[in-house]
């Protein structure tokens, strides 16, 4: 048996979490849209490191029709919630025990930065970061505060390499 390392990334967070992962455990590792079922007949453990978009776990439709059912799944949604965001961390959860009831999810925090981003994405960070400003600081999810960052100043970076150490 072995542990294998599955990453699903839009702009490139959980690609630089599963590669570190995946190197400093010597797992290998595959990107979420060239994965076979075959590579992992023989996975005991799979770790899957899935950008967080709207709310929904990047890929995760996809890897349901791949992953064993006899494997442990470990999911690491990323994004720019934080352990403050109770009601954002427990719709993505929501989202994922619908699809992986057994599944242990261990979220993280990514970045983003606005150069990156598409016309349509851009005009939605405007209009989140147009409402939140309306709210008193005390009111505002960190989510929101981040996305106000990459609105003003064009990025925000949250990714903590340390937090991997907390994984088995």
């Amino acid at each position: 048996m072995v542990n294998s390392v599955i990453y699903a990334t839009k702009k490139g967070s959980a690609e630089i979490y599963a590669k570190a992962f995946a190197q400093k455990k010597n797992y290998p590792i595959y990107e979420h849209k060239q994965v076979l079922s075959e590579d992992l007949i023989d996975a005991e453990k799979i770790y899957y490191f899935a950008s967080v978009y709207a709310g929904s776990l990047l890929g995760i439709e996809e890897l349901k029709k791949k992953v064993p059912k006899n494997s442990q799944l470990t999911i690491l949604p990323v994004g720019l919630s934080s352990a403050n965001d109770h009601e954002k961390l427990a719709e993505i959860r929501e989202g994922i025990v619908k699809v992986f009831p057994q599944a242990k999810i261990i979220h993280l925090r990514g970045r983003l930065n606005k150069e990156q981003l598409k016309l349509p994405e851009k005009l939605i960070i405007k209009m989140i970061s147009k409402s939140s400003r309306k709210k008193s600081e005390q009111e505002k999810l960190d989510i929101e505060k981040a996305i106000e960052q990459v609105d003003t100043t064009g990025s925000v970076d949250y990714l903590d390499l340390a937090e991997l150490v907390n994984i088995d």
